[in-house]
């Protein structure tokens, strides 16, 4: 008779829950580099846009131009900040997701565990009855020697 573990459908159910949630943590992660990578793009192009206003300061421009470079160091400040704060959004999305996972791994591992121990106690109970079949076997051949 082999081992049969009664909940496998739930562990398995349950490895499935904790799978789910590990890829939602991981997107949520790879969401967050790359809302931190695009707001470092849009500091360096407003620092470029800054240097390049203050160079055009020094040489003379005319006043459209300087309205305009203006409007465009405007757009990426509230790039900048629109870009802050769904980071911050992000993180606690990243959070939540990690939580999740967590409970839903101490979950599985719960079942897991039981597993363990039922298949354990399913040794010890075979070696039992191997051990009982053999002493049955020397006692059954000790009598007819005797």
């Amino acid at each position: 008779m082999a081992f049969r573990f009664a909940l496998a459908a739930v562990l398995k159910y349950r490895e499935s829950l904790e799978q789910r949630a590990y890829l939602a943590l991981e997107k949520a992660q790879q969401d967050i580099v790359q809302t931190e990578q695009r707001s470092l793009a849009c500091e360096e192009r407003y620092s470029a846009a800054r240097m390049r206003r203050d160079s055009d300061l020094g040489r003379g421009i005319t006043s459209v131009h300087l309205q305009a470079e203006y409007e465009e160091e405007l757009a990426l400040r509230q790039e900048i900040e629109r870009l802050k704060v769904q980071l911050q959004q992000l993180h606690a999305r990243r959070q939540e997701c990690l939580k999740t996972y967590e409970a839903a791994r101490r979950n599985r591992e719960v079942l897991d565990e039981l597993r363990v121990q039922q298949f354990e106690a399913y040794r010890r109970d075979q070696a039992k009855r191997e051990q009982k079949t053999l002493d049955d076997v020397f006692l059954s051949r000790r009598r007819r020697g005797q």
